[in-house]
């Protein structure tokens, strides 16, 4: 069985209904919440519960034959900034909390970090980069992510378990809206623009990182899961499909909605971290051992997904 801890999220909503599509049909979501109606019908079985309760998280271990996880539950960048312990509390010990539950040896195990593990100064920001460099990271979200990326190398060793992680990089998505990221503006921009709505951009004009739509970032994480361990040369990988600037985004936009009105409100503190994060990341590791390559560059994203998507869905509701 595969269990998805935080799968009322962004990513966990949509990896499950990939998976269930995929003929993965024995998921078994973990919240702190129960699931939404459009998620039921994807999932198996559901345990309410916080990933901080070591009982909680070890009940549905207990109860089922775990086989694959994909660790999701997390408080993201902005948001941890606001209390670092509690971040620390759900991105740290919940991680092992998982991990001290597992029961059986060689689980697959799926773990979901950032670029906010890097660290760079203005000079090397248009650098392209690769996994091992500027690995310092100055906020309490990308402190977690890089301690659980090692941690779970470790314990690959340690506890017998297949320690996969992906360091992404902003996701877009046409269904829902992330809570607490840096990198919202993005996405925001977009469903704002959508629905008739101007936005205020808590980073400037010409900020820079990199970004993906959700239907790559969920491709990316169930190739790397399908990939055969011994094609695997590295426990983390980071990916990107297309770096756009914020003028980018709007000058995009307004190609579609002319009427969009974009001003700015900087957030010192967020446009911080967009500065020290790398615009350009070197793929060549995750080309190489498992074929990774987005589907939707920058035009594509937008022409094929984001608006015609984001149009539909609100449509819906």
């Amino acid at each position: 069985m595969i269990l998805i801890t935080g799968i009322n999220g962004e990513i966990g909503s949509a990896l499950a209904k990939q998976l269930y599509i995929n003929g993965k049909n024995e998921i078994i979501g973990f919240d702190l919440n129960g699931p939404n109606q459009n998620l039921k019908k994807y999932i198996k079985k559901h345990y309410v519960g916080d990933i901080i309760n070591q009982k909680s998280v070890k009940k549905v271990f207990q109860d089922n034959k775990i086989t694959e996880i994909y660790h999701l539950a997390a408080i993201l960048s902005s948001k941890g900034e606001e209390d670092p312990f509690f971040a620390h509390k759900v991105n740290v010990d919940g991680f092992l909390n998982v991990v001290q539950s597992i029961n059986t040896s060689n689980i697959k195990f799926f773990f979901p970090s950032s670029i906010a593990v890097y660290h760079l100064d203005g000079n090397a920001k248009n650098i392209s980069i690769i996994e091992d460099d500027f690995c310092n990271p100055n906020n309490i979200y990308g402190c977690n992510k890089l301690y659980c990326e090692k941690i779970g190398s470790y314990f690959e060793i340690f506890k017998n378990i297949d320690f996969r992680s992906l360091r992404f990089s902003g996701i877009i998505s046409a269904y829902s809206l992330p809570q607490g990221g840096t990198s919202d503006y993005a996405p925001e921009m977009i469903h704002h623009a959508v629905q008739n709505k101007n936005y205020t951009c808590f980073v400037r004009e010409d900020s820079c990182i990199p970004f993906m739509i959700m239907p790559d970032a969920v491709n990316a994480i169930i190739n790397l899961m399908d990939t055969k361990k011994s094609k695997i040369n590295r426990n983390v990988y980071h990916i990107q499909a297309f770096s756009p600037t914020v003028k980018d985004i709007y000058e995009k936009i307004i190609s579609h909605f002319p009427k969009f009105n974009l001003v700015y409100d900087i957030n010192e503190k967020r446009q911080k971290l967009i500065d020290s994060w790398p615009a350009q990341l070197n793929q060549k590791n995750a080309e190489q051992d498992w074929g990774w390559k987005p589907k939707f560059n920058f035009d594509d994203a937008f022409e094929k997904y984001l608006i015609p998507k984001i149009k539909e869905f609100y449509k819906r509701r």
